[in-house]
């Protein structure tokens, strides 16, 4: 009974230093990607979007808003 409960806590705490390498190296990911500029403005020769909206029809929804 020794035995098998000293195997349950070695794989325990295999399993716990695991879950917190793999937890860092997210954490590390999400960060790299938080650097990543997706939404910056477009430059040089980009073409630029007109938005038209219809001031007269009384409905958003039928709008798209």
């Amino acid at each position: 009974m020794e035995k098998h409960a000293k195997e349950v806590v070695k794989i325990f705490i295999w399993f716990m230093l695991g879950a917190c390498f793999f937890t860092v190296c997210l954490y590390f990911i999400y960060n790299e990607f938080q650097e990543i500029h997706r939404y910056d403005l477009p430059e040089g020769p980009a073409m630029k979007v007109i938005e038209e909206r219809i001031s007269w029809f009384p409905f958003n929804i039928l709008k798209g808003e």
